[in-house]
């Protein structure tokens, strides 16, 4: 056996792997700092038209595709809760995924709505009510909408997981609406997400950020891709608020387009 050209070959070997290596550290640094300049570039476009944003979300890289399945109710399965869900109202199960309830007393709520008044509420008399995050006021149809959460990030405007409280014209809660999703589970593996500041430069590049435009808030939740029969298919989206009043979504996967989001009819737009 010939050990000098073992040997060569051995050090011919190393030191291609070696460039190959060091090749593919100069094509992702170089890759890096493409990105920086690129964000703070976009970033003085901001400062130029006086758009500001608040803090972004941190260390959100990976996300994944998940399905859920709405619940079937039943009345047997909520009496035999230990706290007090049945006390106090007449629940109806329409079509076994929505529970209709009638409070035999109104709840009572300030005219300035605070989200601590219904924690009772919600804690004694929601099945599951720990799971939902308020979403909005609308005074003009008289409710109250929270939606479901999916490990902290929260369902946009789904039906199928979703608590609405009806109020009389007294500002007091004489009911409510409930659907919940269930049997969560991931269907890719997790995989680099947009991140916020591109969806930001999506909203300004398709003319949606005016001059002196205020970005309130922006964080990242579920929205329905596929609505099949019995379950559905989730996708996460960056949800962007402007001067705390108007939302605007923004698709995590795939081409990052904007969304419009509707509880009926959900599709990606341009």
């Amino acid at each position: 056996m010939d050990w000098s050209k073992i040997k060569t070959i051995f050090i011919v070997t190393f030191l291609i792997l070696n460039i190959y290596l060091l090749n593919e550290f100069y094509k992702k640094y170089d890759s890096s700092q493409y990105d920086y300049v690129s964000e703070t570039s976009f970033e003085n476009k901001l400062k130029t038209e006086e758009i500001e944003y608040a803090e972004l979300p941190k260390n959100v890289k990976k996300n994944a595709l998940i399905s859920a399945t709405p619940k079937k109710f039943s009345k047997d399965e909520l009496m035999e809760l230990t706290n007090t869900i049945l006390q106090g109202q007449s629940i109806t199960i329409k079509n076994e995924t929505t529970i209709e309830s009638e409070l035999k007393e109104p709840f009572p709520i300030k005219d300035e709505f605070n989200l601590e008044e219904l924690a009772p509420l919600l804690k004694n008399h929601v099945f599951q009510g720990e799971q939902y995050r308020f979403w909005k006021v609308n005074e003009a149809e008289q409710t109250i909408t929270y939606y479901q959460q999916i490990d902290g990030k929260q369902l946009y405007k789904n039906v199928s997981g979703e608590l609405t409280f009806y109020l009389d014209k007294e500002n007091r809660i004489t009911g409510y609406r409930q659907t919940l999703l269930e049997d969560v589970e991931e269907l890719s593996e997790e995989e680099n997400i947009h991140q916020p500041i591109k969806a930001i430069e999506t909203l300004y590049e398709n003319g949606r950020l005016p001059f002196g435009s205020k970005i309130t808030k922006v964080e990242l939740g579920y929205y329905t891709l596929v609505h099949l029969t019995s379950s559905q298919v989730l996708t996460p989206v960056w949800r962007v608020v402007l001067d705390e009043e108007e939302d605007v979504f923004v698709d995590a996967f795939f081409e990052g387009n904007i969304i419009q989001l509707d509880n009926e009819d959900q599709k990606i737009v341009e």
